[in-house]
């Protein structure tokens, strides 16, 4: 296969016409323009690779600022034979590009200006040093221009003017100054100390001491008036153009007269001398002598000390005097004697001030209560008031010991002992509570009054509540022989009765008192004469024979009494009636609970009923049937019938009864109906009912 070489040549890119290009803010532009080579098409694009390409050539806007940094950059390639040039041919357009003059790099001897390219081959500058006269020339390619031959510290005022450049590319100046050596010289002047007001000032020097000349400002140190003034010296620019300003503060002090605040007016006769200070009270202590130089305080009378301040301080011309009286001490404190003082107690104020007006202090400082016994306190006045010390002795005393004596125990409603307001040994003072409460016990405290020296005392008051005697009622029988009331209580307590002796037939109440001196209540009691010989006899009847709840009633003759009655053996009971008695004789006993009657027993009482089976199998136990409560009723029978109503034996109650044959054969386990006639409360009767045979 045959492969055309062209299909592989690289596409020459067109030629950009211009490849830079410059507009004012709003100016009218024109399409981009480039020329293809070889009849190629032009393609234009906004991107270096990628995008739509146009095949328009575009027209920049100039609405908006596009300088050095942000220019507009669009992009050009032409298409030949199908094969588009590589890479993309970039068109800047700037819009609004100043000069942008600035300093760029400094040196102790020359300043490289830098500006931006405005699309002009030619500028005009002009330049000074430090104001000297200006220096001016012609500036092509590149976009800098440096300024050499310099001093450290020099400055240089470029100013740049692009030769036929738009309207908008104006005429800029820049101003920079070399760079110093890398010590800056800062002058070193020697402080002047402060001076006193009104004196003759010293010549501020003009050169520092390391050599630096230049002017201060102001020039001339003022005395006249007192106070801190800043002077500022500047350093000779063109000596020195990197020396630093320096600045000194100069005070100018006032003249004072020395004050003094510690030396007394007056001083008592040998009293400790007052030291004559060497330094005044002022802000600034002036110092100095004195003459004389100690007080002496043994001789009374006034002298005058004279005060000689020490030279180089500023001080007025008139001298400082300070005057001095000797007095005689014949003050006294005046303190009045301090009663004695009950131990524990708040201690009264040791006063530092005395009733005649002597201040001073007292040692001990305060007054010790915790102690008994006299102690001094002596009161020394403070200097300088001519008065003596005075002591004084405090006693404190022990608290009395009050001694109430105890109330005895008295019983509940008896009336309330008074609680004494003063104790036998002479305390005064009041209890609390007040009163004592006759009803019940309590503890009552009593506290003396403020002005004695005394313990409280607390008293526990038993009040005693009364005692039931503890007595209790009881019955007698009428006509026995009557008890004797005793006259001590279960509970202990003795006293007397009314009636004395109890009635042995009649009915009464009978009233304890209590003897005095006894915390106990009165009581009375109730005894009861119950009727003798009231159970006469008793009746009882019984239920029906062969009943299924055979019941025994009994009725005691005169029903007036307390009776119990018992079945058997059985326990006593209240009710008179027995229920589901077995059939056989019983006895019925029936008893006074008051004692008061002896009590009858009966042993014919019969219950009659049937048994409900037997068992004829020869073992000696129950082998025949019959009904033996009738047994006392020789002319009471009873006939035996079978299921079937079949007649099978008469049998009389007083016999062997029936034995469970017939005609000398076993009869089968079955039931069997029988049929008796027999006599009850003398009437004829008839009971028929059924039993079982059981083998």
């Amino acid at each position: 296969m045959l492969f055309s070489t062209s299909a592989f040549a690289q596409t020459a890119p067109p030629t950009p016409n211009p490849a830079f290009l410059y507009y004012c803010l709003n100016e009218a532009a024109v399409p981009l323009n480039a020329t293809p080579s070889g009849g190629g098409t032009l393609r234009w694009y906004t991107v270096a690779t990628g995008g739509t390409f146009s095949s328009t050539a575009p027209t920049p806007p100039t609405n908006v600022a596009a300088t050095g940094s942000t220019p507009l950059i669009y992009y050009v390639t032409q298409v030949i034979g199908g094969v588009e040039s590589t890479p993309r041919t970039p068109i800047t357009v700037y819009v609004d590009q100043k000069l942008n003059l600035f300093c760029d790099v400094r040196t102790t001897n020359s300043i490289r200006f830098d500006f931006a390219n405005t699309g002009q081959s030619s500028y005009n500058y002009s330049y000074t040093v430090d104001g000297g006269l200006p220096i001016t020339g012609t500036h092509n390619a590149p976009s800098n221009f440096t300024v050499s031959g310099l001093n450290e510290g020099q400055t240089v005022v470029f100013t740049l003017t692009a030769v036929g450049a738009k309207a908008c590319v104006t005429q800029e100046t820049a101003s920079c100054s070399t760079r110093c050596s890398a010590t800056i010289t800062t002058p070193n002047f020697t402080q002047i100390p402060p001076i006193c007001q009104g004196d003759t000032p010293p010549i501020l020097p003009a050169t520092s001491n390391n050599g630096i000349t230049g002017t201060w400002s102001p020039s001339v140190i003022n005395t006249a008036t007192s106070g801190t003034v800043t002077y500022s010296f500047t350093p000779n620019s063109t000596s020195f153009p990197c020396a630093n300003p320096q600045t000194m503060n100069i005070t100018v002090l006032p003249r004072q007269t020395p004050t003094f605040n510690s030396i007394p007016l007056t001083v008592c006769q040998n009293a400790i001398a007052p030291i004559l200070p060497s330094n005044s009270n002022n802000t600034t202590p002036v110092s100095g002598t004195w003459s004389p130089s100690t007080v002496d305080t043994s001789v009374l009378g006034t002298v005058t000390y004279t005060f000689t301040p020490n030279p180089g301080q500023c001080v007025v011309a008139t001298p400082t005097t300070a005057t001095i009286s000797i007095i005689p001490n014949v003050v006294s404190p005046g303190f009045t004697p301090i009663a004695p003082i009950c131990i524990g107690s708040t201690p009264p104020t040791l006063n530092t001030t005395s009733p005649s007006g002597v201040t001073g202090i007292w040692s001990p400082l305060v007054i010790n209560t915790n102690s008994l016994g006299t102690t001094t306190y002596t009161f020394t006045p403070n200097p300088n008031q001519c008065a003596n010390p005075q002591p004084l002795s405090v006693t404190i005393i022990p608290k009395t010991v009050t001694n109430f004596a105890q109330i005895a125990p008295f019983c509940a409603g008896d009336p309330a002992p008074i609680l004494a307001t003063t104790s036998p040994n002479g305390v005064s003072g009041t209890w609390f509570p007040a009163n004592v409460d006759n009803f019940a016990s309590a503890s009552y405290l009593f506290t003396p009054n403020t002005n004695e020296c005394a313990t409280t005392q607390t008293m526990n008051i038993t009040v005693n509540q009364p005692i039931s005697p503890g007595f209790s009622d009881f019955s007698i029988c009428s006509g026995s022989t009557p008890p004797i009331l005793d006259t001590t209580s279960p509970s202990g307590v003795t006293g007397t009765w009314d009636p004395p002796t109890v009635d042995e037939f009649n009915s009464d109440s009978y009233t304890f008192t209590p003897d005095i001196g006894q915390c106990a209540t009165q009581q009375t009691i109730d005894v009861t004469v119950l009727p003798s010989n009231v159970l006469v006899d008793f009746t009882w009847t019984v239920t029906e024979a062969f009943a299924e709840n055979q019941k025994v009633t009994v009725t005691a003759i005169n029903p007036g009494g307390d009776y119990l009655y018992q079945l058997d053996d059985g326990p006593f009971q209240s009710s008179n009636v027995f229920e589901y008695v077995a059939s056989g004789t019983h006895s019925i006993t029936v008893a006074d609970q008051t004692g008061c009657s002896a009590p009858i027993t009966k042993t014919d009482v019969m219950v009659v009923n049937y048994p409900k089976y037997f068992t004829p199998n020869n073992d000696g136990y129950n082998d025949s049937w019959n009904i033996s409560e009738l047994s006392s009723q020789p002319y009471a029978y009873i006939r035996i019938f079978d299921r079937y109503g079949k007649f099978l034996k008469q049998i009389s109650p007083n016999g062997t009864g029936w034995n469970g044959t017939y005609n000398g054969y076993y009869m089968p386990a079955d039931d069997y109906w029988f049929v008796i006639h027999y006599l009850e409360n003398n009437i004829v009767k008839e009971f028929k009912s059924h039993f079982s045979l059981k083998r």
